[in-house]
């Protein structure tokens, strides 16, 4: 037989998946741990760590493919702005596929600080980025501000989480305050 630990690690993520399930069909007690573990794996949540992940996503955005997106398509033609805004669209939506993720799994305290983690590395991006790709998009870290308050409100936050989504803020967003608040 064959090295157990060698199997595993060749499965793909949807070949994990289907032999969980397997393994969790009618046994409650095997689930319900697998839960636990699941939550506790999928816990703690670091807004910093959040912040520098999507900065360093938007500052490695080249305004070479902004130049290769634009211009005249089959379809019509794409504006240099649009073109980066996809491009930053495009790194956004796994961050927020995450947020909806934890909002789903009712992991208020995680989706809360994924919140914080997005809206300060669009704040840190527009702010300290020296990147020749944000010239393209000179509005977008802010209009996807709002977009990342917006899918966080979505999840229905109770109203400590939406004051303490406030004083972060207010505190660490500086002259984004009053537009998201």
């Amino acid at each position: 037989m064959k090295n157990p630990y060698e199997v595993i690690d060749h499965l793909s993520g949807s070949d994990a998946l289907s032999i969980l399930r397997i393994l969790v069909g009618g046994d409650e007690e095997l689930a319900a741990r697998i839960a636990e573990i699941a939550t506790t794996y999928l816990s703690g949540v670091d807004p910093e760590e959040v912040a520098t992940l999507l900065y360093d996503d938007l500052n490695f955005l080249e305004v070479e493919e902004v130049w290769d997106r634009a211009g005249e398509t089959r379809y019509g033609y794409v504006e240099p702005g649009e073109a980066a805004d996809q491009m930053i669209e495009e790194v956004l939506e796994p961050f927020l596929e995450e947020l909806a993720k934890y909002q789903k799994l009712g992991m208020n305290t995680e989706a809360n600080r994924m919140c914080m983690g997005l809206l300060l590395g669009l704040y840190r991006f527009e702010c300290d980025s020296v990147s020749e790709f944000k010239d393209w998009a000179p509005d977008a870290p802010i209009i996807f501000a709002e977009t990342v308050v917006d899918a966080w409100k979505d999840g229905a936050p109770s109203q400590a989480d939406v004051a303490a989504a406030k004083a972060f803020i207010e505190e660490e967003l500086g002259r984004w305050g009053r537009r998201l608040v």
